[in-house]
């Protein structure tokens, strides 16, 4: 009987997929599942994974991202808890045998995460990431940064259907918007001070797509802060104002990062002119515009 699906959604990640696959498979203590979804892959992934015949559930789709691959596997999973892996990166001995015996010892909790540690592309270790609460409540450090990695969560599977699986509208930021909303509505997280992941950093990861990934965030904000007051999260005045300082953040790191990315590219002087473009550009408007209307509309609730 399978207590956890691991959902794993899988793309052209074919030198480091048997590493993924095997450190799943090779996990003890627990029974589980494996539901790999594949997302068009033209690497020859599709025949590795075929490889291991029916030690997992191949499913496929073409060009859903992540999002939509774990929200397929979603309606397919018969686990009691759901725990996440990309195609690159791999679980260490125990990673799930922890989670579980954490839930079992607390029935209370809801979702489990814990540290990890990088690796280059020949799968040698970088550093180490070990959380360091910030104090407070932990639902502000979630919409402020998101300190957890998504292959190091597990969470009960009733929890995400009743927030409606993974938001699509974000593929690349869908994890850090989905624990926003678990949290918006009161469910418990824990962390586990153990290292229980191998998250590997080769130049290609999701996180280095600078422009999808802030325009991503921009709308995960959005959705968890009108949760967040949904929900009773933020409730007064000094709530609205940690939440404008929220939003700040995201525009500083939007232009810090912008700005660093075009000075690269050539001249100053070209920077400048592509900088004044975007300024004036859809994207960069329509962000400013949804943040400014949700600010208005909370500071609408914070007098009422």
């Amino acid at each position: 009987m399978a207590r956890v699906s691991v959902i794993v959604p899988s793309y052209n990640h074919a030198p480091f997929l048997r590493e993924c696959i095997d450190s799943m498979l090779d996990q003890q203590g627990v029974g589980f599942e494996l539901i790999v979804v594949d997302d068009g892959s033209t690497d020859g992934s599709l025949e590795i994974l075929r490889g291991y015949g029916d030690r997992l559930l191949l499913l496929q789709q073409q060009g859903g991202r992540q999002a939509r691959a774990r929200n397929l596997a979603l309606t397919v999973a018969r686990g009691e808890f759901i725990a996440f892996l990309d195609s690159d990166d791999r679980y260490l001995p125990g990673r799930l045998a922890s989670a579980v015996a954490a839930f079992d010892a607390d029935p209370s909790v809801d979702v489990v995460w814990a540290d990890y540690r990088t690796i280059d592309g020949a799968g040698q270790a970088l550093s180490e990431w070990h959380w360091s609460p910030a104090g407070g409540d932990f639902r502000r450090e979630l919409i402020a940064g998101n300190p957890i990695c998504n292959a190091t969560v597990t969470v009960r599977r009733r929890v995400l259907h009743e927030i409606g699986g993974f938001d699509e509208r974000v593929p690349r930021v869908c994890d850090g918007a989905a624990w926003c909303q678990i949290a918006a509505r009161g469910y418990r997280f824990l962390h586990l001070d153990r290292l229980v992941l191998d998250y590997r950093q080769h130049g290609a990861n999701d996180s280095a797509r600078f422009a999808a990934m802030t325009r991503d965030r921009d709308t995960m904000l959005c959705a968890a802060a009108e949760a967040y007051v949904r929900f009773g999260v933020i409730t007064t005045p000094a709530d609205l104002a940690w939440l404008g300082r929220a939003f700040k953040r995201q525009f500083a790191f939007r232009a810090a990062a912008w700005v660093q990315r075009e000075r690269s590219r050539g001249a100053w002087s070209e920077m400048r002119a592509a900088f004044c473009e975007a300024l004036g550009s859809d994207l960069a408007l329509a962000g400013w515009a949804r943040l400014q209307q949700l600010k208005h509309a909370l500071s609408g609730r914070g007098r009422a």
